[in-house]
Parts: structure tokens; C-alpha cells; sequence
């Protein structure tokens, strides 16, 4: 059994987060950042959906180092502290920042965009540093304590088009002196709130930064619309999710099957979420506009 911080999950209801958490030896992040790379290379040489979603948001369904991470015990027993027994994954994502880079992500939630019914108190992401991540390569920030306040209103920040590759931007002020920025060494993760407002830096290393995230969630989660599907990890049930299988080899038929439905079905159902939450800030908009 894996040691947990005895404090762990009370860090992630206070503060919105908890690191750095053991996760990987070195060993066994050296070999999936190896692997990443081949994924990376086999699935841009492929085109097509397998290089559109090559870094979200299913990528266990395919490739047997991501489902090797989200089946980790040591990451597993870090959600169940989090979460309880029995433990879903409903999503991968691959972040990386290649060396040198000037890109950066503004100040955002991630559970704006996700359309889940009691994300709240039944959901967590694991962020997995397969590289060492620190300020100068662009680590990720977090505002502590920023998930109690909700889901925030976002926008973009500007038409130019490196706002528009930012993101959408968190529209009420971040208290930048609560900040903290997440250093990890290959192998460790944190975890954080899906409504932790967090954001990242530029890389101005020689070196990429890689992290797997994994979205964990527990079958009290339900979508707000439409079909979903989710991998059972530990325990039992799925709730109001399909099932989905572990991949057995890499690219196999029948997980290439898999992964084309689970990411049109997903990718259907995140545009409707996106349409929804558009018109609705529209109509608040409007109401602002017109009192009477």
C-alpha cells in the first residue's frame, strides 16, 4: 500500500490542491516520457482523428504507457483519498511545452468546459510530471483556495492571436500573492480542484516539459447532457457512463474502435456544453445591458 500524506485530502478541500504527491519512480517516468515521445511520432505519422486528439482527451484508450500511469497504485491510492473506492477515468491530457517555447495559458478553470454534474465534491485532476517541471520551463500556477469561489466567468482577453492562443481568461481579479507555482520532479504529481483557477508560463529551457493530467472521477459524477463513457479503475460501478476496456496492445483494432467513438461522443457533447454556456453568457450580457 502506497503512504499518503495523512493531510492530503484536507489540502485539496482547503486549499484546492495537494503536491507534490509520489508517483512514478524515476525509472518508470523515464520510460513513459520514452514512450510518449514514440506515441507522439506514431500518431502525427498517422493524421487524421488519431493526430487530432493525440494529446486529449482519451489517450489510455489507445496506448498501453497512459494506461499503465492511470492504473499506477501509488496514483490510484492519491485519488481514493480524494475520492473514495471506487474510481473512474474520464479523461487523459497530454500538456506539453516544448523547449524554448513562448506559449503560456492564462488564468482558467478547467471545469467551465467540462459539462459534469457533481465534479465538486466527487472529481480530481492528477497532474504527472513524466519531465521535471519549474518556473523557468513553464510549470503550471495555482491561486490558492480560488475553487471555493465557484465556476468564474471567463473571455478571451484580447482579438490578437496570442490572446486567442491563451485561452480564455478568468474575467474577476486573481490574487496574485496567493500564488503557487507547482515544482516537481520526474515521477511526482499534484493534484488539484477541477474549479482550482490555475494558468502557466513560457518555457525558456533547452528542454520540453511534459505532464500526463488525469481527470479521476467517482460515479456520483454525471454528465450534464448527452452520452458519456469512462475507464472503471478501481472498485465497481460506472455510473451514468459506458463502460470502456483497457487497451491490450497499442493501436489495436478494436481500441482504435473505441477511441473514434469515445472522442466523437465526447467531442459532441463538449460543443453543445461550449454552445450552452455561450448563449447563457450572452443572455446575462443582454440582461446587464437592459435592467428593465
Amino acid at each position: 500500500m502506497t503512504t499518503i500524506a495523512p493531510d492530503l485530502a484536507e489540502r485539496f478541500r482547503t486549499d484546492g490542491f495537494a503536491f507534490p504527491v509520489n508517483a512514478l519512480t524515476p525509472a518508470e517516468a523515464g520510460q513513459a516520457l520514452a514512450e510518449c515521445h514514440t506515441y507522439l511520432r506514431t500518431v502525427s505519422a498517422a493524421g487524421g482523428a488519431l493526430a487530432r486528439y493525440a494529446t486529449f482527451p482519451k489517450i489510455h484508450l489507445v496506448s498501453t504507457w497512459a494506461d499503465r500511469i492511470v492504473h499506477h497504485p501509488a496514483i490510484l491510492d492519491a485519488a481514493e483519498a480524494l475520492l473514495g473506492p471506487d474510481l473512474l477515468v474520464w479523461s487523459t491530457n497530454l500538456f506539453v511545452r516544448p523547449a524554448h517555447s513562448g506559449s503560456s495559458l492564462a488564468w482558467h478553470q478547467d471545469a467551465v468546459y467540462l459539462g459534469l454534474n457533481g465534479f465538486q465534491q466527487h472529481a480530481a485532476r492528477v497532474w504527472v510530471a513524466l519531465t521535471d517541471t519549474t518556473v523557468a520551463n513553464g510549470t503550471m500556477r495555482y491561486a490558492r483556495g480560488s475553487h471555493l469561489r465557484g465556476t468564474l466567468p471567463h473571455q478571451f482577453s484580447g482579438s490578437e492571436l496570442e490572446d486567442i492562443m491563451r485561452g480564455e481568461e478568468i474575467t474577476v481579479d486573481i490574487d496574485e500573492a496567493a500564488a503557487v507555482d507547482v515544482v516537481l520532479k520526474a515521477g511526482e504529481c499534484s493534484v488539484h480542484h477541477l474549479a482550482m483557477a490555475h494558468c502557466s508560463g513560457p518555457n525558456h529551457t533547452a528542454d520540453g516539459r511534459f505532464n500526463l493530467a488525469i481527470d479521476y472521477i467517482s460515479p456520483q459524477v454525471s454528465p450534464t447532457e448527452g452520452e458519456d463513457s469512462a475507464l472503471l479503475v478501481r472498485g465497481t460501478d460506472t455510473g451514468a457512463f459506458l463502460p470502456e476496456t483497457r487497451p491490450t496492445a497499442d493501436f489495436d483494432r478494436a481500441a482504435l474502435q473505441q477511441f473514434y467513438s469515445a472522442v466523437a461522443r465526447r467531442q459532441k457533447r463538449i460543443d453543445q456544453v461550449v454552445l450552452n454556456r455561450d448563449s447563457q453568457d450572452r443572455g446575462e450580457a443582454d440582461r446587464t445591458q437592459d435592467p428593465a
